[in-house]
């Protein structure tokens, strides 16, 4: 990655640079996901940023690095590439795109391509950019993945840059608007499923996936393990290269990420206090490198301060998941917007509404920690057993329960109440793994390597419906507020082929 800020020459107006190197970006040759960023606080840049003349008016923005210089080579156009691929465009890299009258949005031809570019032409701005979808129509050729895949297939580029559209209008379309992505859709599904939990696959197998734009209640008793069960998950997103966003309202932060460190772990730790201390080292520097986010909340607080919080992981962080634990601890009923007029039920009512509002409007995944009503112990829970109104429930696109084995309290099973999805539901177990603090789906189960996929260890269980890798990306973990200033300006730093070196080491010996 590289920016530059452009000093004009007196002589002849030409801008000269200066360009400084931002980061470097190691990747494994076979497996995508796995790479890594160095140095990991050293900002933002826009990969082909040196290249772009100084007095272009139009852009073009791609997702990789291998398409904008494919886009280059076959056209000439000015083609630039997001640091960091279709899940994020920082805001550090705003400002360098606020002088192009046109952009270009050339994001991969599939479910988080198509997501992608509607939520940057947004953040960019709708009117000034332009929506590349290459689709069959185009030279009567299959449709291609990316722009390297159209320049490998001899496709004529420039005609795909000139097809590009706006994006339709939020409230208003037509068939022809979205033709392209609903037969992309229906050809390719496994695409549009959501973001999978490799360490659980029985439990992916029956939700399919998180998929952005809806909401998850999730309920079980007190003590169940409902915080360790979500942490798991957002390891799993994190490792994925899916931003995700924690309001942990219960427990502190200090205490989640003491509990999120271990699972990272997925092992015990040394005993001897030195090793011990080292390997935490190492271990907190991978950490760090995750993409998760902390809201700096705790116990009850105004739901529209929360949502601000959100909406600014959203815009600034490109936040997709965004996990509240949990409802019953974050309402306030001493919040002077209800003046004592509402009682508990309406304030989780109006809650309810408004995150269900918000993960549709801001196209994020929202799951949110519901407690039960008070059952008779050892009674199984149902939808009808969430707390509150059933507008929790209904509002809801998944419900999904941490239920206990009546027979006995040491077996646990998670078990999917409501899919809309596909409708499919049903149950896998959850056997908690002490030197891990980590849920496998078999007693025996050997934990994968960070980033890979858990074997099943048997068929899940299913009900017919009756309606209905390893990734160190370059996020530090941090902690935000509503309250922020925007994003600080991070010092540029330099970087030599040595790093490039030191990195291809590393990712050798892992």
């Amino acid at each position: 990655d590289g920016d530059g800020d452009g000093n004009s020459d007196t002589n002849n107006g030409d801008e000269l640079g200066p360009f400084v190197t931002r980061r470097l970006k190691a990747r494994a040759i076979h497996n995508k996901s796995w790479q890594r960023l160095d140095p990991p606080g050293g900002g933002w840049g826009l990969f082909g940023w040196h290249t772009v003349p100084h007095d272009a008016t139009e852009i073009i923005l791609t997702e990789g690095e291998y398409d904008a210089m494919a886009v280059h080579q076959a056209t000439g156009r000015p083609a630039v590439s997001l640091p960091n691929g279709c899940r994020s465009l920082p805001v550090e890299v705003l400002p360098m795109l606020e002088r192009f009258e046109t952009i270009y949005l050339w994001m991969d031809n599939d479910g988080p391509g198509r997501e992608g570019a509607e939520q940057f032409a947004k953040k960019i701005g709708v009117n000034r950019c332009l929506i590349v979808q290459p689709d069959s129509s185009v030279e009567k050729k299959t449709a291609p993945k990316d722009a390297n895949e159209a320049l490998l297939q001899g496709m004529d580029l420039d005609a795909i840059v000139k097809s590009s559209a706006v994006l339709p209008h939020e409230r208003i379309l037509t068939f022809s608007d979205i033709r392209t992505e609903v037969l992309h859709e229906m050809l390719n599904p496994e695409n549009y499923s959501g973001v999978k939990v490799p360490s659980l696959p029985q439990f992916t197998d029956i939700l399919k996936g998180f998929r952005r734009g809806e909401l998850t209640v999730l309920t079980g008793p007190t003590g169940s393990g409902k915080t360790t069960f979500l942490g798991q998950l957002s390891l799993d997103f994190a490792e994925q290269g899916v931003n995700t966003l924690w309001g942990s309202f219960e427990i502190k932060n200090t205490r989640l990420m003491h509990k999120l460190l271990q699972q990272y772990s997925r092992g015990p730790l040394p005993e001897d206090k030195l090793r011990k201390a080292e390997a935490l080292e190492v271990l907190a520097d991978r950490f760090e490198n995750l993409p998760l986010y902390f809201m700096k909340y705790h116990g009850g607080s105004d739901i529209d301060d929360v949502l601000d919080a959100m909406e600014y992981a959203a815009y600034v962080h490109d936040v997709q998941h965004i996990i509240l634990d949990n409802m019953q601890f974050m309402i306030s009923r001493n919040s002077p917007k209800y003046n004592g007029s509402f009682d508990k039920f309406e304030i989780q009512d109006i809650a309810i509404e408004k995150f269900r509002k918000f993960a549709t409007s801001k196209n994020v995944h929202v799951t949110l920690v519901c407690h039960p009503r008070k059952e008779e112990e050892g009674m199984k829970l149902g939808i009808s057993s969430v707390y509150g109104s059933a507008k929790a429930t209904q509002e809801a696109d998944n419900v999904i329960i941490l239920q206990k084995d009546p027979t006995n309290p040491d077996r646990k099973y998670i078990e999917v109440k409501k899919n809309r999805y596909d409708g499919t539901l049903g149950m896998s177990p959850l056997h908690f793994q002490m030197d891990s603090k980590r849920y496998s789906e078999s007693p025996s189960q050997q934990l994968p390597p960070m980033g890979q996929k858990a074997r099943p260890a048997a068929s899940p269980q299913r009900v017919p419906a009756t309606g209905g890798n390893r990734s160190f990306v370059s996020a530090a973990v941090t902690t935000i507020k509503a309250s922020d200033d925007g994003v600080a300006r991070r010092k540029r730093i330099s970087a030599n082929s040595s790093k490039m070196s030191q990195l291809s080491s590393i990712l050798k010996k892992e």
